[in-house]
């Protein structure tokens, strides 16, 4: 049976996990201490060492449980044919960030955004490949090909929302890449 973590200790880390990503958007990563993240969380030094040994260790967690999220979220999309797939898909995507849509604003405007982005694609283009050979053959250079070219797009549009604050709502903006990549762009152009 697992244990269920106190409800300090989760008020502590995501107080710690916010402050490390208001951080970020600051300073490059190498440039900030476990003392800024400790003022702006308003802990103590001692207390992140009680989770955290390094900055590096509160980044990869946050990649992690961010990564492990949509793993979550996505994990109950039942694969019936690549429109529904790919609309489901990007239907958990969003309610994943919508959860936090404040944390997630704040991750995804950081310049130090890479490693958690290369851990996504990776996980997104492994789990859509498992998911749809379980049904299907694949044509592993037009699947690489199209995964390579679509999954980073999203994340970057997506990231580019949250930077620019467009005005229009994340679901429409779901939409919107449902549609651009099931039916291409050209389809999309105004005046077509």
């Amino acid at each position: 049976m697992e244990k269920k973590t106190d409800r300090r200790v989760i008020k502590t880390k995501h107080a710690i996990f916010k402050a490390f990503v208001e951080l970020l958007n600051e300073k490059d990563i190498n440039q900030i201490t476990i003392t800024d993240v400790a003022k702006i969380a308003n802990i103590n030094r001692k207390t992140f060492y009680n989770y955290y040994s390094d900055i590096n260790d509160v980044m990869e967690e946050i990649e992690n449980l961010v990564v492990a999220a949509f793993i979550k979220n996505i994990g109950t999309v039942e694969f019936t044919n690549m429109a529904d797939f790919l609309t489901e898909i990007f239907i958990k995507f969003t309610e994943t960030v919508n959860h936090d849509l404040e944390f997630y604003g704040l991750l995804f405007n950081t310049n130090n955004r890479s490693f958690l982005i290369v851990k996504i694609v990776d996980i997104l283009r492994k789990y859509v490949q498992q998911r749809i050979e379980e049904t299907e053959t694949l044509d592993q250079k037009r699947f690489k090909v199209a995964v390579d070219l679509c999954i980073p797009g999203i994340i970057s549009v997506y990231m580019n929302w949250f930077t620019n604050s467009y005005d229009y709502s994340i679901e429409e903006l779901s939409s919107l890449l449902t549609d651009f990549i099931l039916n291409g762009i050209q389809k999309n152009w105004p005046g077509n």
